[in-house]
C-alpha cells in the first residue's frame, strides 16, 4: 500500500512540474513533437537526475502494445541526415513488450515506437541540452549504446523497473515527511490490557467513590411479629345463617336456575320497528374540487335556491289619451324678455336730496353716527 502511495505522489509531482520546456539545475530538454493517437504514454517526458548513475530524460507507456523501437539522433532540428540509427526489438532482451525508454545524450532525437504488426504507435521528437552525466554531445558517441528500453512484464513478476519514478527530484524529502508523520502516530492500544485495567482498577474505585459520596444503603428491615392478645370474638369459628328457615336447604344453584328457568317467548314487533343506519354512510358524496378555468360547479351548487327572473310591472292600457299639447319651441314663444334699454325706472342718485334716507349718510368719516353733518 505504501508503494502505491509513493508512486501516486511522485506521479502528481510530475503532472505539476512537467511542461514542454523542462528546466532544472541539472537538465534541460525541449519537446518538439509528440504523436500518440492511442494515448499510450502514461508518464510524459521528464528529467531523472539519477537513473542507474546517469541523468536522463524518461518516458513510460501503458499496456503491452509496443514491441519495436527505432531511434535516431541528429545535429539540428531539421532532422535530416541522422548521425546514428538503432532498432530494438523486445526479442533482443527476452521481454514481451517495452514499457519505457530513456534518452541519455545532449542531441536532437527522433524515436518511433511500433506494434506487433510493425504499425507506428508513438513518435517523439525532442532536443536534449542539459544532461551532465554523460553529456554525449554530437562529437562524442561513447555512451550512445546505453540507450534502451525498460520492461515490467518479464518472467519475474516481482520486478519493478517502473520504480525508477522514485528517483524524481526531492523524493527523499517527501518520503522523510511521511516517515515523520508515521513516527508521530502513536501505536494502537492493547485493548485486552485496557479492559483488564478498567475491570480491576477503574470499576472498584468508582464503586468506592460512589459509596463515599452517598453512604452505605440501609439494611433490609425484618418482618414485624404478629400482634398478640387481639379479641376476634370467635369470628373464625362462626358460620353465616339464613334469616328464613329452609333457604339454606332449598338447593338453589346456578345450574338449577339456568336449567329450570322458563323460556321467554320472543314476540315480533307488529309495527315493523326501525333500522339504525350509519350516519356517516348517509352523508352525500363530497364534490370534486373545481378546476381553474372551468365553469362546471361540480356539485358545489347542490341545494342552492334557483334564481327567479323578476320583471318590472307594466301599467295597464288606459282608455283614451290625455292631450297635453305640443311642446313649445323658442320660435313660437311670444314672451320677450326685457332689455336694459327699455327700463324706464332710473336708479336714484345719492346726491339728490329728494331721495329718502340721504340725510343719514355721513358727510365725513370722522362724523359721529347720526351726525347728519349739521
Amino acid at each position: 500500500m505504501l508503494k502505491k502511495i509513493n508512486i501516486l505522489i511522485c506521479f502528481v509531482l510530475f503532472l505539476v512540474i512537467s511542461k514542454p520546456l523542462f528546466v532544472s539545475a541539472a537538465g534541460e530538454f525541449q519537446v518538439i513533437e509528440v504523436y500518440d493517437p492511442q494515448n499510450l504514454i502514461s508518464t510524459p517526458l521528464h528529467y531523472n537526475p539519477d537513473y542507474y548513475g546517469m541523468d536522463v530524460v524518461l518516458v513510460y507507456f501503458l499496456g503491452t502494445s509496443i514491441k519495436k523501437i527505432r531511434f535516431s539522433d541528429y545535429v539540428d532540428s531539421s532532422f535530416s541526415n541522422p548521425l546514428n540509427t538503432k532498432v530494438r526489438n523486445v526479442s533482443d532482451y527476452g521481454w514481451s513488450y517495452f514499457n519505457g525508454f530513456y534518452f541519455s545524450c545532449n542531441r536532437y532525437y527522433l524515436a518511433e515506437f511500433f506494434g506487433a504488426s510493425d504499425n507506428l504507435l508513438v513518435r517523439i521528437k525532442l532536443h536534449v541540452t542539459g544532461l551532465v552525466n554523460p553529456t554525449c554531445d554530437s562529437s562524442s558517441y561513447g555512451n550512445y549504446e546505453d540507450m534502451g528500453g525498460n520492461d515490467s512484464g518479464g518472467s519475474d513478476p516481482n520486478s519493478c523497473n517502473a520504480c525508477e519514478l522514485f528517483s524524481c527530484p526531492g523524493w527523499s524529502d517527501y518520503m522523510g515527511k511521511l516517515d515523520e508523520i508515521k513516527s508521530a502516530i502513536p501505536p494502537a492500544p492493547n485493548w485486552n490490557q485496557v479492559a483488564t485495567t478498567f475491570r480491576d482498577t477503574i470499576v472498584p474505585q468508582l464503586v468506592s467513590d460512589i459509596g463515599t459520596l452517598f453512604g452505605p444503603a440501609p439494611s433490609v428491615p425484618s418482618e414485624p411479629p404478629e400482634i398478640s392478645g387481639v379479641d376476634t370474638g370467635g369470628i373464625e369459628t362462626k358460620v353465616p345463617s339464613m334469616p328464613d328457615p329452609g333457604l339454606d336447604t332449598s338447593g338453589f344453584t346456578k345450574g338449577r336456575i339456568e336449567s329450570e328457568a322458563p323460556v321467554i317467548e320472543e314476540r315480533a314487533d307488529p309495527t315493523g320497528g326501525w333500522d339504525i343506519t350509519d350516519p356517516l354512510g348517509t352523508l352525500p358524496d363530497f364534490p370534486s374540487m373545481p378546476i381553474p378555468g372551468e365553469t362546471d360547479p361540480k356539485g358545489w351548487d347542490a341545494g342552492k335556491p334557483q334564481e327567479t327572473e323578476t320583471q318590472l310591472p307594466i301599467p295597464k292600457d288606459q282608455e283614451g289619451t290625455r292631450n297635453i299639447g305640443d311642446a313649445p319651441t323658442p320660435s313660437q314663444n311670444n314672451d320677450t324678455p326685457p332689455s336694459p334699454g327699455r327700463n324706464d325706472n332710473n336708479a336714484p342718485n345719492p346726491n339728490q336730496g329728494d331721495w329718502n334716507g340721504t340725510e343719514y349718510y355721513k358727510k365725513h368719516p370722522d362724523d359721529p353716527d347720526g351726525g347728519g353733518g349739521g
